[in-house]
């Protein structure tokens, strides 16, 4: 078994993998304090619930551009499942991610992870939509290269900076507005959120389109995807496994 891990800022996901069939996902808090000893128990917990133990993981594989969070799950996953972690970048990726027209070698984990699955399944060219603490976007060309993205506040980043700096406004869930705008205080705080987002995409996704010459398919990941997807005119696709899928397919190539 392969325990695939994304390590986000506000929540990591981890998958279970026999072969490439995803088992079991779990998304779970990210705590930046956290021991090892406390990760062990969690992960031990999630494992016996799943009916195995840590002894039938034979490869682990992260991704996450927090240090502190790196070293924690190399020293668990040799220490509890003695297992030698593959940490995720340009280059253990290889021939998978092609960033020979990106000048930069500082990407993300995630967002290669998140180029790597798009490519393989999907084709080129595309682009990845990450709904996470931050809203992501990578292009891909016909070529199957790597050409850069974006990087914005996520969508309950928003949220909550909107709630810390206006004390009078109130929580709201992430629902429908239904309309161009709000008849309440919290309908039109919907609108600006919702709408906002998927508006900002969908002009973000265009410029792309016009700078690249053709359209692409679009492919929405992360934990926010499926509530954002409806208001999106631009997405073609939902697919909340697309990180991890990157993640087995570079260890695969590693082996």
């Amino acid at each position: 078994m392969l325990l695939a891990v994304d390590v986000g800022n506000t929540h990591t996901v981890l998958g279970i993998y026999e072969g490439a069939e995803l088992q079991h996902m779990w998304r779970i808090e990210t705590n930046a304090k956290e021991t090892a000893d406390e990760l062990r128990v969690s992960l031990g917990g999630l494992f016996q619930l799943a009916g195995f133990s840590k002894d039938d993981i034979t490869g682990v594989v992260v991704a996450t551009v927090v240090p502190a969070l790196r070293r924690l799950w190399i020293k668990v996953g040799s220490e509890m499942m003695h297992q030698e972690v593959l940490c995720i970048d340009t280059e253990t990726a290889g021939d998978l991610f092609d960033a020979s027209a990106y000048p930069s070698t500082t990407i993300g984990a995630d967002r290669i992870a998140d180029a790597v699955a798009a490519r393989a399944i999907y084709g080129a060219p595309v682009i990845v939509l990450d709904f996470g603490t931050a809203t992501n976007m990578e292009v891909i060309d016909t070529e199957g290269r790597f050409l850069g993205g974006v990087i914005a506040p996520g969508v309950e980043t928003s949220m909550k900076a909107l709630f810390s700096n206006a004390a009078l406004l109130p929580d709201v869930e992430l629902a429908d507005p239904v309309g161009a705008w709000g008849t309440n205080t919290v309908e039109a705080m919907q609108v600006g959120i919702v709408h906002g987002e998927a508006d900002r995409v969908d002009g973000l996704v265009r410029r792309m389109w016009k700078q690249l010459g053709y359209e692409t398919p679009v492919i929405a990941t992360g934990g926010l995807s499926r509530a954002m997807q409806p208001f999106c005119e631009t997405v073609t696709e939902v697919n909340q496994e697309l990180t991890l899928e990157g993640l087995r397919m570079i260890w695969e190539t590693r082996q």
